[in-house]
């Protein structure tokens, strides 16, 4: 493989599957989760595609369509969800599937499958549980492996599924107006709703709520996820 790989490329492999696309930051990640793509009998058929960021795949997002999976880390997740070119409607328009490669908080599973990710994977999983994971997603299925289910409920978890739904509309950059009218409800309930989840989070201010559900990501508070 050309070393002009650990930047962009193309890798062919064989048999019948969705497209993937890999945007992974870190060269020999991304090199790693392409290699174990390829022994995936399950997942051959066409290119994967890789690249360090949202624009070195740009031109193949927007020649992918349903069934085709965007395999990615949190950054170009968030890249995807910012952007205005016309790439974050094109995934959401066709159904093409997203799966972010990142070690999260269980508690943010709930808002992440509203944002529509449909999985999350560890990057310090086996070979194996990738290819369980993409071919669900590949199904039309999600994967949001679930441990500590026992645990006590802390952060996040202490939400309510009213409580999440606003923090995922919050985390959009939408106001309480905005959200009251996408839920149909009051603004003096979404206000109620914010102080809770302000109060459970042990937070004072909207800011800092949505810097705990990027941190459950295991991104740092300089980062930031747009409407």
């Amino acid at each position: 493989m050309p070393f002009d790989s650990f930047k962009t490329g193309t890798i062919e492999v064989t048999g019948a599957a969705s497209s993937l696309i890999v945007i992974y930051s870190a060269p020999l990640v991304r090199l790693g989760i392409a290699s174990a793509l390829r022994l995936f009998a399950g997942l051959n058929g066409k290119s994967i595609q890789l690249g360090g960021k949202l624009a070195d795949v740009a031109e193949a997002i927007k020649a992918s369509h349903r069934g085709d999976i965007i395999i990615a880390d949190v950054n170009a997740w968030s890249a995807i969800e910012k952007d205005t070119t016309g790439l974050r409607d094109h995934v959401r328009s066709n159904g093409i599937a997203i799966a972010i490669l990142a070690s999260t908080d269980e508690s943010a599973h709930r808002l992440l499958q509203l944002r529509g990710v449909a999985g999350v994977i560890s990057p310090e999983c086996e070979a194996k549980e990738l290819e369980i994971a993409i071919s669900d997603i590949a199904n039309g299925n999600t994967y949001f492996k679930l441990e500590n289910k026992l645990a006590p409920a802390t952060g996040l978890a202490k939400l309510s599924s009213r409580q999440v739904e606003i923090l995922e509309l919050m985390t959009r950059g939408l106001l309480n107006k905005q959200i009251a009218w996408e839920l149909g409800v009051t603004e003096g309930t979404v206000k109620s709703h914010v102080s809770a989840i302000l109060e459970k989070l042990g937070c004072d201010r909207r800011t800092q709520a949505i810097a705990a559900f990027l941190q459950s990501l295991g991104v740092g508070q300089n980062h930031h996820l747009a409407a």
